[in-house]
């Protein structure tokens, strides 16, 4: 029995891999990065969010990187596509630990995101190659690489973060849980049900919410 063909696509595979996560290293090595700590300490530099609750980071290019947990920092910004992009530690509701969310809006109504990954190589598996928002998609000759986004809202006051959707196209329903969570707003409500806000809308709900039902309606 010949396999050399099947010997041949696992090193295609190797080799795929291997380029795809030393892109994705070196790109972060180049990134700016700015820590800020609970204390109000403020060190800037270069750094790249690791695992779900640490950030890489060195001083500069050529200084040992040091590990830092998220449980001890503010916020952590990290420069992606000429723009910072802010990552917070928080709780959400149902989960035993914090994660490590991107901050999209703050205000009354904070949104948070948080963007995986996958990679599907064509031979039936694939796993979570990538962690914060913001990362391009790498397509391989022999696969391809799709995100999962997952979408957090936290109203000021609240010490856990409401899980309100994702863009898997089978996930919990949209109208139905965004509907119950503002529930003190009955015009945002409204629109919800009307679907003139939908889920791809999240960005223009929370701003409505700042906007329109911080005062008691």
């Amino acid at each position: 029995m010949n396999i050399k063909p099947n010997i041949q696509i696992l090193r295609s595979l190797l080799l795929g891999v291997a380029l795809l996560f030393c892109t994705a290293t070196l790109n972060a090595q180049r990134s700016e990065a700015i820590l800020t700590f609970k204390d109000g300490t403020v060190k800037k530099g270069f750094g790249k969010l690791i695992s779900q609750d640490r950030v890489k980071f060195r001083k500069n290019k050529k200084s040992k990187a040091k590990k830092y947990p998220f449980k001890n920092l503010k916020h952590v910004k990290i420069k992606e596509y000429d723009e910072f992009q802010t990552y917070a530690y928080i709780r959400i509701q149902n989960k035993k630990k914090p994660r490590v969310l991107e901050v999209k809006v703050t205000g009354n109504l904070s949104l948070y995101e948080l963007s995986r990954t996958y990679h599907n190589f064509g031979g039936g598996f694939g796993g979570a190659g990538g962690f914060g928002g913001g990362g391009a998609s790498v397509g391989l000759t022999f696969g391809h690489s799709y995100n999962i986004n997952n979408f957090y809202v936290r109203k000021e006051g609240q010490k856990e973060a409401t899980h309100l959707g994702s863009n898997q196209l089978f996930s919990k329903n949209f109208k139905k849980a965004a509907s119950a969570y503002f529930k003190d707003c009955p015009s945002l409500v409204k629109k919800i049900q009307s679907r003139t806000f939908k889920k791809r809308d999240l960005e223009k709900i929370v701003s409505y919410y700042n906007n329109k039902c911080t005062q008691k309606e």
